[in-house]
C-alpha cells in the first residue's frame, strides 16, 4: 500500500507501480522506500554479478580492511533505484539515460536503509527528468547521486 505525504510517496515492495506522464511531474516530487539487506540478498547479488571479492564474503578479510564485517556490494545497494525510477518516479514510462553515484559509507547486512528519488529538474518539452538519488541510514549517507530519464 502506498500513501502520499506532501509531495513524497512512501512505497513498499507490494505497492503498485504508477503510470505518470511528464506533465504529471513537478520539481520536488519524491518517492521513498525503506529496505534492509540480508545475507540472502547479498549472496544472490554475488551470484548474479559473479562478484565474490573477499570484502563481501569473508568477515576476517573485511575486518582486516577496516570494516566491521562483510559489506554489501555497492552496486547491490544501488539496484533498488531501478525499482523506484522504473515503477514510481518517473514511473512506468521512464527510460534511464544515465546515472552517477557516489558511495559514501559501507552497507552491512541488517542495516535499515531509506532510499529517496526526487525530481530536481524537468525539461518538459524534451520529456527529460533529472533525479536526485540518496540512500541513508541512522549512520548517515551511504549513496548519493543523480539520474536522468526520458519519459515516453
Amino acid at each position: 500500500m502506498a500513501k502520499l505525504t506532501a509531495k513524497t510517496l512512501i512505497v513498499n515492495d507490494s505497492s503498485p507501480s504508477r503510470d505518470l506522464l511528464i506533465g504529471d511531474l513537478s520539481i520536488g516530487d519524491a518517492v521513498e522506500q525503506t529496505y534492509t539487506f540480508d545475507a540472502h540478498a547479498r549472496r544472490a547479488f554475488s551470484q548474479v554479478a559473479n562478484d565474490r571479492a573477499p570484502v563481501h564474503m569473508d568477515d576476517r578479510f573485511a575486518g582486516d580492511q577496516g570494516f566491521r564485517g562483510q559489506i554489501i556490494q555497492g552496486l547491490c545497494v544501488s539496484t533498488r533505484f531501478s525499482r523506484l525510477i522504473g515503477m514510481y518516479l518517473p514511473g512506468e514510462h521512464a527510460i534511464l539515460e544515465g546515472i552517477n553515484l557516489q558511495y559514501r559509507l559501507p552497507t552491512y547486512e541488517g542495516q535499515t536503509l531509506v532510499y529517496r528519488t526526487e525530481v530536481i529538474r524537468l525539461l518538459k518539452p524534451m520529456k527529460v527528468v533529472r533525479l536526485g538519488l540518496s540512500v541513508k541510514s541512522a549512520q548517515g549517507l551511504h549513496v548519493d547521486g543523480e539520474a536522468q530519464c526520458i519519459v515516453r
